[in-house]
């Protein structure tokens, strides 16, 4: 009896394990399904298939996959299996400024984002509608109104991680031309935009010097937490970068190096944090994403911190409030230095006109009178106007009157002084 149930346990362990392999992604087929696409009359070039294929297909599950051909709007679904099944489910037939555009499934929804063309970028989100069989742009709210271009974005659970290029009046294409940022992230529940931060850079630090751009290669894997991306190179080969998403890390390792190119037959995939490569005879290997020596590094998270600190209003506020207070009491000083120099006659009599000048009634008076209230009458003409000029500058910078000329009524040539 005991031997039985032993027996019984080992067929159901030998099922599982079966089924565990039947889970992984079927052998792709690229020269079958390559010619069942090119019986819908699509040009070649539009498709670039060769370089392309495996960063423009999506996984809806096990057997069946979606291909949106790179720079195009045609979205075909791939039924996989000893022959392959192709069937176009898009009624585009022209390109859209979508080339190296960001596309991924969410909620059994296929969407594409951002995207460039030959001379204009694409900044918006677009889904596939399958009851129309059209693509159609999905609003976002407070998106900045004068995105231009989608630097770089990922989707890590219900949100994408985006740069944006916004709006810029000075021509675009000179290097050192000055480009606003914004970082942020768009929520794919209730489709709203929220800024994390913004910051300039010159279109030489996007392209040459940080790479605070993203171009996704000619291979990709998107799993929850990582992304793959392979890079064609010369003779065949393929260099892979690993993407985490949580830390925006973008690596190259020894590890990542040691693996070869795929063709459908052999593919690659990431589990959780687990990198598969499974070879043309269906054998599986297993590497963990963190194994090898990090040989480059980019982290994205620090290169799209503000490179220009945020000043908080309460602060500028605070400082005006300091320096006008800083200005009342310099004039103050200034004022009560000036009358210390001065000697007592002197200041008698400065206190004398002001008390002179406060009960004046009316408050306009001609020349004359003012020469008499100064008591400068007598002197000789030039000496009359100075001393005048002087205890009137006086008066306006050490007391609370002020002594002002205005234009008589009767003759605009002449001028009467007014105290106030």
């Amino acid at each position: 009896m005991t031997l039985m149930k032993n027996i019984i346990l080992f067929i159901y362990l030998l099922s599982y394990v079966f089924i565990g392999f039947s889970q992984n992604p079927k052998i792709i087929d690229t020269l079958e399904i390559h010619n069942q696409i090119k019986s819908y009359g699509i040009d070649e070039k539009n498709l670039d298939f060769k370089y392309h294929f495996f960063s423009d297909i999506i996984f809806l599950n096990d057997s069946t996959l979606l291909y949106n051909p790179n720079s195009t709007l045609h979205l075909f679904k791939i039924h996989l299996g000893d022959i392959p099944r192709v069937s176009k489910i898009s009624k585009e037939t022209h390109s859209g400024h979508n080339y190296n555009r960001h596309l991924f499934l969410y909620d059994d929804i296929l969407y594409s984002y951002g995207g460039q063309g030959l001379f204009n970028s694409f900044p918006d989100l677009l889904y596939f509608d399958y009851s129309t069989k059209d693509w159609i742009i999905k609003e976002i709210k407070n998106y900045p109104f004068d995105a231009q271009k989608v630097l770089n974005s990922w989707k890590i659970g219900n949100k994408i991680i985006v740069l944006l290029s916004t709006f810029s009046e000075i021509e675009t294409a000179k290097l050192d031309t000055k480009l606003q940022l914004s970082f942020g992230e768009i929520n794919l529940d209730n489709f709203e935009y929220i800024q994390k931060r913004n910051f300039t850079s010159t279109t030489q630090e996007l392209l040459f010097q940080s790479g605070l751009g993203f171009f996704r290669g000619n291979y990709i894997y998107d799993s929850d937490l990582y992304s793959l991306h392979g890079y064609y190179q010369e003779y065949g080969n393929i260099k892979y970068r690993i993407f985490d998403k949580k830390l925006a890390s973008f690596q190259r390792t020894t590890e990542l190096d040691k693996l070869k190119p795929v063709n459908g037959f052999s593919y690659i995939y990431i589990r959780d944090s687990t990198i598969c490569y499974r070879d043309q005879h269906g054998k599986i290997e297993y590497l963990d994403v963190d194994l090898g020596k990090t040989l480059h590094s980019k982290d994205y998270f620090k290169l799209y911190k503000s490179k220009s600190k945020i000043i908080s209003p309460y602060y500028i506020i605070s400082i005006i409030i300091i320096i006008c207070i800083v200005i009342f009491y310099f004039i103050k000083w200034k004022k009560a230095s000036y009358l210390n120099s001065l000697t007592d006659t002197s200041k008698q009599e400065i206190f004398i006109i002001e008390n002179k000048l406060k009960n004046l009634k009316p408050k306009i008076i001609t020349k004359e009178q003012l020469d008499d209230l100064l008591e400068i009458s007598h002197h000789t003409y030039e000496t009359t106007k100075t001393k005048r000029s002087e205890i009137i500058s006086i008066i306006n910078k050490n007391t609370k009157i002020k002594i002002t000329r205005v234009r008589k009524q009767n003759d605009k040539r002449f001028f009467d002084y007014k105290i106030s």
